[in-house]
């Protein structure tokens, strides 16, 4: 099992994750689920051409991996983005969707040969260019070894 099988496989788990999130967009009048990508957010375009719409989404991103003989083990990020016009309160549906994704992953763990290992780091970042929100829930994932 490579580092892309375990993006694969969390992109897959998120997607079920989030999919009842009915969170606003940067189109305006559109709301939706946020869409959940490996890597990178593609191309950048002005909100009424994008479909879908890039907020709000989930990005599953590969940082690095680490074998030292005895355990592999692979750093993953998962980055949340929301959009809200609430400069008091958007901030919530950020964490609210990072918080759900971190304890549906913690309940489960385990993902066929991948396991998730503690600390799990949310955080919230403190400068948000609002009308967009960004977090992000960081971890470690056991990896099966080479052999």
């Amino acid at each position: 099992m490579t580092p892309i099988d375990l993006v694969d496989r969390l992109i897959e788990e998120i997607k079920v994750i989030v999919k009842d999130f009915y969170l606003d967009t940067n189109v305006p009048g559109v709301k939706k689920a946020p869409q959940v990508i490996g890597g990178y957010l593609g191309e950048k375009k002005p909100g009424v051409k994008q479909e879908p719409p890039d907020y709000p989404f989930v990005i599953v991103r590969y940082l690095e991996d680490n074998d030292n003989g005895q355990q592999h083990t692979a750093n993953i990020r998962i980055l949340i983005g929301t959009y809200n016009e609430d400069a008091q309160n958007g901030w919530r549906d950020t964490l609210q969707v990072a918080t759900r994704i971190k304890n549906e992953l913690l309940k489960k763990r385990v993902f066929g040969p991948f396991a998730i290992e503690y600390p799990v780091k949310t955080e919230l970042y403190e400068e948000q260019p609002c009308p967009e929100w960004a977090a992000s829930v960081t971890f470690s994932v056991s990896m099966p070894k080479i052999q």
